[in-house]
């Protein structure tokens, strides 16, 4: 007896030694070919969003979604011809999840996590793919190719039916690598897709429905609503109040190098500090020196705070911070940048709200242009948001000028 427990605990311990070793030794590449096959099962393009590429490459993620019965018969399908899916006696199962979750560790999956979202430029450009990508699917998908020269065959019944290009028809390949811009053509005897096509499992071609690069468009009024919310869209000096990134000697307002200016917002999305009190007054009399100083001390303040009913809330060390008064009204700050709710983030909603109706507008047409209309409408809702976001931030100064005029005569008085 006492043989046979010992055996069946060496069992057990080989099967969880083995389910540790298959999941921990695979990699990056092996995730990704999974993924890429997951995605041609599913008619998508290879290009994903950001936050759908790092998810459908995490190793303990799909291994959840096996657990808990949630993942997709194609993810299991691409698992199991890659000899990557769950398998086995529970103690060679319970080995892969430990497997993974080291495998995790040391190849820092869940810290790209972080590495992704560390901005809010990269925040707000996930959240945009995101949301496009669940209402309008047919951006990051493939549609099969109709014959030009034969469009329709028919079947039985005198119906006709279109004819897609495949790769086993004579005919399909002889129109795939003929014209001026051939769909697909030989390479070392074997017939390949060109550039924006591929073949699906039964040869039949296929085209991505839009371009990647008019799909990657669609985040430019999001990316200019964020952009300018944080001050780095003015390229020759500092935002209203503040200093250059590379300021000048003479006025720290302005830079001593446009270029390196522009070089520092647009890579590092750096901006310039406050100006000091008696400089950041002359152009923003409305406000006061005890709202500077409670400003300056929130920006700085990194002690825990979740009770929003105080006016403010600081989250994680300050890695996400939020105040109803700041010297830009309501604002969130995150991982230290702070970004107004008037002037950034009602921009930012109302451009992503244009792209989402553009978008959907589009594809609902005859000859659809989703990514098109997704532009022009997120465009639209820029101009309205920034316009409607202005004027709300206007009237805010103004309100507070006149608080100040009341208490001191003027705003400037007030301050001396």
């Amino acid at each position: 007896m006492a043989k046979d427990r010992m055996q069946q605990i060496r069992n057990i311990l080989s099967d969880f030694g083995e389910g540790f070793k298959d999941d921990y030794s695979i990699g990056r590449e092996d995730r990704r070919n999974a993924m890429l096959r997951d995605r041609k099962l599913s008619g998508q393009t290879e290009e994903s969003t950001k936050w759908d590429s790092l998810m459908g490459t995490h190793p303990a993620a799909f291994r959840l979604q096996e657990l808990t019965g949630r993942l997709r018969p194609e993810k299991r399908q691409a698992l199991e011809e890659l000899d990557m899916q769950l398998k086995g006696s529970t103690a060679h199962k319970t080995g892969q999840m430990v497997g993974s979750v080291a495998n995790d560790l040391t190849q820092d999956t869940t810290r790209s996590v972080y590495w992704l979202l560390n901005a809010l430029q990269a925040t707000g450009e996930v959240i945009n793919e995101q949301a496009l990508s669940r209402v309008i699917p047919e951006l990051y998908q493939k549609s099969r190719v109709q014959s030009a020269e034969i469009p329709f065959k028919a079947v039985p019944g005198g119906k006709k039916i279109p004819r897609y290009l495949n790769m086993q028809d004579k005919d399909s390949i002889k129109e795939m690598v003929t014209g001026k811009k051939p769909k697909a053509k030989y390479v070392d005897g074997k017939l390949k897709a060109s550039r924006g096509y591929s073949f699906d499992d039964s040869g039949d071609l296929q085209k991505r429905n839009y371009s990647p690069g008019m799909v990657q468009s669609l985040a430019i009024p999001t990316g200019v609503a964020i952009n300018t919310g944080l001050g780095l869209m003015s390229l020759t000096g500092g935002a209203e109040g503040y200093k250059a990134a590379l300021p000048s000697d003479e006025d720290p307002s302005k830079t001593s190098n446009v270029l390196g200016e522009i070089g520092l917002k647009y890579l590092m999305g750096r901006t310039g500090n406050l100006l000091p009190y008696e400089e950041f007054k002359k152009v923003r009399p409305d406000v006061s020196r005890d709202d500077y100083n409670r400003y300056q001390a929130f920006k700085y303040d990194k002690r825990e705070d979740y009770n929003p009913m105080d006016g403010d809330l600081t989250i994680g060390a300050g890695a996400l911070k939020f105040t109803d008064e700041g010297i830009h009204g309501p604002e969130v700050q995150f991982l230290g940048r702070g970004l107004p709710v008037t002037t950034g983030i009602i921009p930012y909603t109302a451009a992503l709200a244009g792209g989402l109706a553009g978008a959907k507008y589009g594809q609902g047409r005859k000859n659809p242009k989703a990514a098109l209309g997704g532009l022009v409408g997120g465009m639209a809702g820029l101009v309205t948001g920034q316009a409607g976001g202005n004027i709300i931030e206007d009237e805010r100064r103004r309100r507070n000028s006149l608080e100040n005029q009341m208490q001191g005569g003027s705003a400037e008085q007030y301050l001396q």
